[in-house]
């Protein structure tokens, strides 16, 4: 019984012993080295930040048209003020009262300017020529006849072209259209320049009966010839016009009219031409009267200002 209760307790010591054992020897064996230090990477200790997560704002329609392009201009302007960069100014915008002012006189021309020519055909191109060349020459002879200068004659136009004639022709026995040359067309066109006013119609009346079935009448019209005498006083009219007109603008809006700014002249300075009716003129000439009645009427000759003043 007794040996019952004292063998745990034997073999309890002896486990404890054979620990102690253990870890004494565990102690003996690391005592007699020198343990080398562990080296350790460095930590880094960041300071706290919330991070933050980039948000993107709603897309905005970009604008367009005038408000886009001012408020463009405002942000360049903006940008450049505070960079100390100059700005520039502009000087082009539609400010201060803008008028036209118009000068006009009327009166007779003194020159007229009749077209003329001849046409002619021919089976060859020498005949057509020759034909054409025989009127033509007549038609001159009467203008210098009736005292228009060689000066005053002037080639405006010449050509010779082939002329066709689309027949029905038998070939292989089957019928087809070909084109066939017929022969050779001339027209040459010439401008003259007619100062004696009151012999308009008797000059044209000549010239068409020397130049025969070839002559052809294209047209006439009327100028005067040398505006420059008449300058002066249109441009005259035209600054006097603008004046009151941009004086009359002030008066009707309740400002005071300011200094002028600028002034150019716009308008045309030539004589306004009332051509001849061709049509008209035609069958005058066609209908063989005895004398071919041709009026000059009137001219209006035209000469035109912009001015821009500043308003006080």
């Amino acid at each position: 019984m007794n040996i019952k209760k004292t063998l745990p307790v034997t073999i309890g010591i002896t486990a404890v012993a054979l620990f102690a054992v253990a870890c004494s020897s565990g102690e003996s064996s690391t005592t007699g080295e020198t343990p080398l230090p562990q080296q350790s990477a460095p930590v880094v200790t960041a300071p706290f930040n919330q991070t933050s997560i980039p948000v993107a704002a709603p897309a905005v329609p970009a604008k367009t048209g005038p408000v886009a392009a001012a408020q463009a201009v405002s942000s360049v302007a903006s940008s450049a003020s505070l960079s100390g960069a100059p700005t520039l100014q502009s000087t082009s915008g539609n400010s201060g009262i803008w008028v036209l002012g118009e000068g006009s006189v009327t009166l007779e021309p003194d020159l007229a300017m009749l077209n003329l020519g001849v046409e002619t055909t021919g089976k060859t191109v020498a005949a057509a020529r020759a034909e054409a060349a025989t009127a033509m020459d007549a038609m001159v002879t009467s203008l210098k006849s009736n005292g228009i200068a060689a000066i005053d004659i002037q080639t405006q136009f010449f050509n010779i072209s082939p002329q066709y004639q689309w027949t029905e022709v038998l070939e292989n026995g089957i019928r087809t259209s070909k084109q066939v040359l017929t022969g050779y067309r001339v027209t040459n066109n010439a401008a003259i320049k007619i100062r004696d006013m009151e012999n308009v119609g008797p000059i044209i009346d000549e010239v068409s009966e020397a130049g025969g079935d070839a002559a052809r009448i294209n047209g006439i019209s009327f100028t005067v010839e040398d505006t420059s005498p008449l300058k002066v006083s249109l441009r005259a009219d035209a600054v006097a016009d603008a004046i009151a007109k941009a004086n009359q603008f002030a008066n009707l809006t309740g400002v005071d009219l300011g200094r002028l700014v600028f002034i150019s002249e716009t308008g045309g300075n030539a004589p306004q031409v009332r051509a001849f009716p061709e049509a008209d003129f035609a069958m005058a000439v066609s209908s063989f009267a005895p004398s071919t009645s041709i009026s000059g009427g009137e001219l209006e000759i035209t000469m035109s200002v912009q001015a821009v003043f500043e308003i006080q």
